[in-house]
């Protein structure tokens, strides 16, 4: 329902902006330019594209986005009024909102026929008139004159100036950081009337995004523009530079800009969308969270800071307020908590991932870990991961590994209603990897892990059966799942698969390739072709996503029986089922 920019909320309010309009779909018209505008602004906002004509009263979550939004626009166009959910919305908003955050947008309207009640505004109450009581009538008569009053705005500059829209979470336990961002601040020399990129270099895990964005909170309001690009090494290999490219603001250009491209691996990453920096003003300032220390050669233009592992003293912290919630362990726990200390090596995800499983636990159940703690190498993060991993019930590591998986990046609400028909009871289940660190919920509600857990989570799969694929539960890497098309390789062991061919050459292939994947319950293939009888496909499917889905209908034969969630965007479907079904 609602939806968020590439950055991230502020640090007092769940949004920015709340957007109330008429109209079913916000992706058309003007309301749709002004959305999108905004979200590229970096602005976060609240659109409800549920809104439903015969209901008086606010539901629930709208109420919610109201309340904890900065600023609210009202888009009052010639039909505004013929909305009972928009003016019940209006009279919300007013009651909630100073004058001063309230800003009406008159489109294509009077502003004296909504403060009078004239024109279109008349005629809709003419129509209300049948239906409602008369205090009902003047409670939104009122509102409609109120919002009228108030004074309208010059929207770039209103927004640019007033609203704190590009506001990043970072650490829950923020141990060490401030140190940490006042040295990279420094190398910026923001006094500087130069361009200059500052890669911010280490192990994964190490803390190196969470830096970046203590940076950016810092100082994204002395630029003109700012933009936080997060996760381009993997947006890179499944969405593409292009994709990248398109994120940055449009406003940044000829502008003194504040630039994070977070966890980079590749040198043309760098290249193609930073190019030769000419597009940037003087003063501009991009930062580079990166594993490889050598991609740019330092120079008056190249800085670098490393970032080193944590102390003794801030990791025992670290670790203490994640397993009991203050500063320094009991004296019962000291000895056990300063040797977990010592095996994570001042690792922080490490720390924080091992203190959250450990909390509530017993001396012996310490113990027990560090035992496991003492046979993995020093530099093995992902086999130190995997203990938390290891501790969890069969239906965590379920849930776990589907969101490794498939579902990072997902609303949580969607995840759970597809994961509650597969019987893992999700609601419990992230829960509880929420408070292990596992998985983390962002304020748009999606889904988000480190993609060092990921990795550990996808190599947990991958051992099922290192040499055949077509024996692991969950295929979502590119060429094993072509492997396993191609060579009808698929077993009752596979319980999802995902393949995304965009851009590609178009993929077809036969549907007897899932003939033996009986247990297959999660499938999405993006952009593919099959041809053949679809009863060969696994009736216990829960999830199933087909973009561009290339038949004119459901064919008869697909069992559906089971799904819970369907999506066949951007496909070429005429009608639903074929006749006959």
């Amino acid at each position: 329902m609602a939806s968020t920019s590439i950055s991230a909320t502020s640090r007092w309010s769940t949004y920015d902006v709340f957007l109330s309009f008429k109209g079913k779909d916000v992706m058309k018209g003007f309301t749709g330019h002004l959305y999108a505008a905004l979200c590229r602004s970096g602005i976060n906002t609240y659109v409800d594209e549920e809104k439903m004509e015969d209901k008086e009263k606010i539901e629930a979550a709208c109420l919610n986005g109201i309340q904890k939004s900065r600023f609210s626009l009202v888009l009052l166009s010639k039909d505004y009024a013929l909305s009972t959910w928009c003016l019940e919305e209006l009279v919300q908003i007013l009651k909630y909102k100073k004058a001063d955050d309230v800003w009406p947008i008159f489109y294509d309207v009077d502003t004296s026929h909504v403060e009078e009640i004239q024109g279109s505004y008349k005629e809709a109450f003419v129509e209300h008139e049948k239906h409602f009581k008369e205090d009902v009538l003047q409670k939104w008569k009122d509102a409609l004159r109120q919002v009228s009053t108030l004074k309208g705005l010059d929207l770039p500059k209103r927004l640019d100036g007033r609203l704190n829209r590009t506001m990043l979470n970072v650490a829950i336990h923020p141990i060490g950081l401030q140190s940490r961002a006042e040295g990279m601040i420094s190398l910026m020399a923001n006094e500087l009337e130069d361009i200059r990129i500052v890669g911010i270099y280490g192990m994964g895990g190490i803390g190196k995004s969470t830096i970046a964005k203590e940076v950016y909170n810092c100082l994204f309001q002395t630029f003109e523009s700012s933009c936080f690009l997060e996760n381009v090494r993997e947006a890179a290999h499944f969405k593409g530079i292009p994709y990248l490219q398109r994120q940055l603001l449009t406003e940044t250009s000829k502008k003194k800009v504040l630039l994070v491209l977070d966890d980079v691996d590749k040198q043309d990453q760098i290249n193609k969308i930073l190019g030769k920096c000419d597009w940037f003003s003087p003063g501009s300032r991009v930062i580079i969270t990166t594993r490889m220390k050598d991609f740019l050669k330092p120079s008056e233009m190249y800085w670098q800071y490393e970032v080193n592992k944590m102390g003794d003293n801030d990791s025992l912290q670290l670790l203490s307020l994640h397993a009991f919630g203050k500063n320094h362990p009991t004296e019962a726990y000291m000895a056990c908590a300063k040797k977990m200390v010592h095996y994570c090596g001042g690792i922080p995800l490490a720390l924080e991932v091992l203190g959250s499983s450990l909390s509530g636990q017993s001396v012996d159940v310490w113990n027990s870990r560090l035992e496991k703690l003492k046979v993995i190498a020093n530099d093995d993060i992902h086999g130190k991961l995997k203990i938390s991993y290891d501790s969890l019930g069969d239906f965590e590591k379920f849930i776990f590994l589907d969101i490794a998986c498939f579902f990072t990046g997902y609303d949580k609400d969607y995840v759970i209603s597809i994961l509650e028909e597969c019987g893992f009871f999700p609601v419990n289940g992230i829960n509880s990897l929420m408070r292990r660190c596992l998985v983390k919920v962002g304020s748009n509600n999606k889904l988000s892990m480190h993609d060092l857990l990921r990795d550990m989570g996808r190599e947990t799969v991958r051992k099922e059966h290192v040499v055949d694929p077509g024996e692991r539960s969950r295929l979502w890497h590119h060429e094993d799942v072509i492997d396993v098309l191609t060579n009808k390789t698929g077993t009752r062991a596979v319980e999802g698969l995902v393949l995304n061919m965009p851009g590609l050459k178009q993929y077809s292939s036969s549907t007897k390739v899932f003939k033996k994947m009986k247990m297959l319950r999660l499938l999405q293939l993006n952009y593919i072709h099959l041809a053949g009888d679809y009863k060969h496909i696994s009736s216990k499917l829960r999830w199933l996503c087909w973009r561009e889905f290339p038949l004119d209908s459901i064919p008869f034969d697909l069992s559906l029986e089971n799904l819970v969630a369907l999506d066949i965007r951007y496909s070429n479907l005429n009608q639903f089922f074929e006749e006959g079904k």
